[in-house]
């Protein structure tokens, strides 16, 4: 009788044990970004999945490695700058790019004056900021800049389609 007894008190223990060890594991903390919270209401990211978008084009490259290590010699400052994204996320892009490659430095926009500012923050830096001449279709995919121009109406960053954007 006393084995029982030791055996059930044995895996009671356990169980007590194994819920602490989960308990604790439960409540520890998130880790933090590096520089803390980002200021403002955070967003998700917008692809402009189905809009005909401007896109600015930093360069074409045969393989993801080579565009982000041409991306990692590029410095905007405090800002972004170029975004390494697949060709084929945007329709009408190799036709437009006429550069063969599956990859590409880009930074998309939804009115052509957020292009052309771009273009020309770039070419502050001595940077190659080609503006394609006709909109592309975004298919979706990986994030590409969109949200980072002004409204046109003058109300902050433009966070939405707008007329001409929209097929």
């Amino acid at each position: 009788m006393k084995r029982r007894q030791a055996i059930v008190a044995g895996l009671a223990a356990g169980v007590v044990a194994s819920a602490g060890v989960l308990a604790t594991a439960a409540r520890t903390a998130p880790v933090e970004p590096p520089n803390g919270r980002p200021i403002g209401p955070s967003i998700a990211a917008d692809t402009g999945a189905g809009e005909l978008l401007v896109a600015v084009v930093g360069g074409v490259f045969p393989s993801r490695a080579e565009a982000e290590a041409a991306n990692s010699e590029l410095s905007f400052g405090d800002l972004q700058g170029y975004y390494v994204v697949p060709v084929g996320q945007f329709q009408g892009f190799k036709q437009e790019a006429g550069d063969p490659g599956d990859f590409a430095l880009v930074s998309a926009f939804r009115t052509d004056e957020g292009a052309q500012d771009f273009a020309e923050l770039a070419a502050t830096f001595g940077y190659e900021a080609t503006i394609l001449p006709e909109r592309v279709r975004s298919l979706g995919g990986l994030y590409a800049g969109l949200g980072q121009e002004a409204n046109p109406d003058g109300s902050g960053p433009l966070l939405g389609p707008i007329a001409e954007s929209l097929p």
